[in-house]
């Protein structure tokens, strides 16, 4: 499940007015940062199936070497089914796009007469269905296990887009808006008759589940809200009809039923590559969806059920960048869905065993409460209350559990949140200014501990804010500048932090030996072990901005925290406890192992010298560096751990926009940590005991 990433300085931006801003796009490296599966998988993995639905613009002839990217995204993105359109022959010798990607995968294809829709898949595709050339090629896949499902690529009028009408005319009444839907296009009647195919040939009424997907070119109504009116320049809240179409049809939105709020995940497809058109903005939407329809009464009791959803590219490329030379080979986003198999029959006597869940994760120490000075005397949030950055912050993370440090009581930034959302619970009183917020009810175990109350079985997350005195890294510069010896041991005593760790340890033993699922993170205020490694050592990296010394910042050590955490049992006589001392899993070392490429830096973000309450940033202005004595020493000290009942899916970096380290960025971070944000899938039925 690791991914080796190379060395790069892309990242997801936000500009001050919340658009997503890109500089220099690696988009095959986020591909495979984002989908941790292995690429090329032939075969769906146990109970899961992902599900891509990609319009590839005129079958990857638009772009250079249109075809061979779009391989790359999908064997980066691993799917087991692939609902293609604009599947056209490409411009050389070679077949129509999606023949040829199933040539180049060794995966099976079916298009039939269709001009451009195509299914493409690993499995076995056991029967073929045709409505139209145009609008609509299906088919039947079985997988390993023989459950099948029924999969449709499907692709309806593109003229009369109704988001750029409503653009071009912002007077325009309701009712002559929606007549873009069946009078100056034919899309509500070419949904229509699909829905009609799929009654004619017995799909709506099958014992198996049915997949319909592919490019709507129109929105749905379940974005077209009251809120997303209120954001987006050209929405209204209004009943656009294929959607409500394909809802009457008993057809669930397949992103929106894993993602319900569609001003937090707007899911755009349309369109990551023309974002203007005649120096008007492009009518941004989701208008390439997928829905499911399961059977009432399921063959063999399976069914399938959505877990997570996303849109590539992530980020988008720079758009100064010329369409014919960009990297993702399409004017749509590729939708890409992740479902599992569920057996809800009589004689599934554990279906909740196939039914993962997904949690989103964010460690953020806020600074200071979100008050006063700020992290950076160039940025417009210093010396001015920082609370509405904090809470924007984790509303566009939109997790379900927020591990805070140095709230100190201060519940200003929660209180935005709640307002946003009132299914949010905060408790506070953490030995060092912690407090834990989640979307699920939070019962205390002990003072930096919790049990969070999810519908699916409780969680114990354990939030940690370690002291920042004795600071390791600092202690090694100061042996530097004094041109003294780095000894190990003599460092690692100087650095010990005392019963911390243990206790840290301790409070959350209990629930790892019952078997229930253990979150611990926050601000450790201690680098790691996997960090602070013989490799970075035989690199050509320095942790120190400034390093006035010949020697760098990273010699080899065996920090204790981190490895206490993951390796409890190689201090079993300090611990003093019974049994069995399972160890937990550093998220972010798991899935990007390599610590010299990928170094995940979260203290910290830059600032200008002058800065009250912080020392220089660099030497700059200094005749001797070492007048500057220690200068920004770079390290990853804000983690999250997880225990073995929690599968890591990916993780990411979130801090200010530029830095190496920030996977998504911010033109002004409103914090002097950066945040770290994963997603955990959890199979309930691993929770041994519902008892701490």
């Amino acid at each position: 499940m690791a991914v080796r990433r190379p060395e790069r300085s892309s990242s997801i931006s936000f500009n001050s007015e919340g658009d997503c801003v890109m500089t220099r796009v690696v988009v095959l490296f986020m591909l495979s940062l984002l989908f941790t599966v292995q690429a090329g998988s032939a075969e769906p993995e146990g109970d899961s199936l992902r599900v891509m639905v990609w319009n590839v613009l005129r079958g990857g002839n638009n772009v250079d070497q249109g075809a061979e990217k779009a391989l790359e995204v999908i064997r980066s993105a691993s799917p087991d089914v692939v609902l293609l359109q604009e599947s056209y022959d490409i411009n050389d010798d070679r077949p129509k796009l999606g023949a040829w990607l199933a040539q180049e995968l060794g995966w099976n294809q079916w298009q039939g007469d269709s001009a451009h829709l195509c299914v493409l898949t690993p499995l076995n595709i056991s029967a073929e269905f045709f409505h139209h050339a145009w609008h609509g090629v299906g088919a039947k896949l079985t997988d390993e296990m023989g459950r099948s499902f029924i999969t449709w690529s499907i692709w309806i009028d593109w003229r009369a887009y109704i988001t750029e009408e409503l653009r071009d005319n912002p007077d325009i009444s309701d009712a002559d808006l929606l007549a873009a839907e069946d009078v100056r296009s034919s899309r509500l009647p070419q949904a229509k008759a699909i829905i009609a195919h799929l009654d004619d040939a017995g799909h709506r009424s099958a014992d198996i589940p049915v997949l319909v997907g592919g490019d709507w070119n129109t929105p749905s109504h379940l974005d077209w809200t009251k809120d997303t009116a209120r954001i987006f320049k050209h929405r209204r809240n209004l009943p656009l009809p294929v959607s409500h179409a394909m809802h009457d049809a008993g057809f669930t939105d397949v992103f929106r039923e894993v993602h319900p709020n569609p001003v937090q995940r707007p899911g755009l497809t349309w369109s990551p590559m023309f974002r203007e058109s005649e120096g008007q903005e492009t009518g941004f939407e989701r208008i390439d969806r997928l829905y499911l329809k399961n059977p009432a009464e399921a063959k063999d009791g399976w069914i399938l059920k959505p877990v997570d959803g996303r849109v590539l590219p992530e980020p988008w490329e720079d758009d100064s960048i010329p369409a014919q030379q960009r990297e993702f080979p399409s004017d749509h986003g590729a939708l890409v869905m992740d479902l599992v198999w569920v057996n809800e029959g009589p004689s599934a006597e554990n279906a909740s065993a196939l039914d993962p869940v997904m949690l989103d994760v964010l460690a953020f120490n806020i600074l200071r409460s979100g008050n006063t000075p700020g992290p950076d005397s160039r940025s417009s949030h210093y010396q001015q209350p920082r609370h509405a950055a904090l809470a924007d912050v984790i509303m566009r993370a939109d997790p379900e559990i927020v591990l805070v440090q140095e709230e100190y009581g201060d519940d200003r930034v929660f209180q935005i949140l709640k307002s946003k959302n009132e299914n949010w619970y905060r408790r506070d009183g953490g030995s060092r200014g912690q407090a834990t917020y989640a979307r699920y009810p939070i019962e205390p175990i002990d003072q930096n501990t919790s049990r969070i109350i999810h519908p699916a079985g409780p969680l114990v997350v354990h939030n940690v804010h370690w002291k920042p005195s004795p600071y390791g890294p600092y202690i090694v510069q100061d042996l530097l500048l004094a041109d003294e010896p780095l000894e190990i041991d003599a460092i690692l005593e100087a650095s010990d932090k005392g019963e911390i760790y243990a206790e840290t340890y301790r409070s959350v033993h209990p629930a790892l030996l019952a078997g229930t699922p253990v979150i611990l993170g926050g601000d450790f205020n201690e680098p790691s072990h996997l960090d602070w490694t013989s490799d970075w050592v035989d690199s050509e990296v320095d942790r120190w901005v400034s390093n006035p010394t010949e020697t760098r910042l990273g010699p080899a050590i065996p920090w204790k925290g981190s490895q206490l955490l993951t390796s409890p049992d190689q201090y079993r006589d300090e611990l003093v406890l019974e049994g069995a001392l399972p160890g937990l899993r550093d998220v972010f070392r798991l899935l990007r192992p390599d610590e010299v490429l990928d170094p995940g830096h979260t203290w910290t973000p830059s600032y200008a010298t002058g800065t009250k309450g912080r020392g220089h940033w660099d030497a700059a202005g200094f005749e001797d560096p070492r007048e500057a004595q220690r200068t920004a020493a770079l390290d990853r000290i804000d983690m999250i751990y997880a225990s073995a009942e929690l599968e890591p899916i990916r993780v990411f970096v979130l801090g200010d926009q530029g830095d190496p380290s920030s996977d998504i960025g911010f033109s002004e971070w409103p914090s002097d940590h950066r945040a770290v944000l994963t997603t955990l899938r959890w199979h309930p039925s691993s929770n041994g005991s519902e008892s701490e």
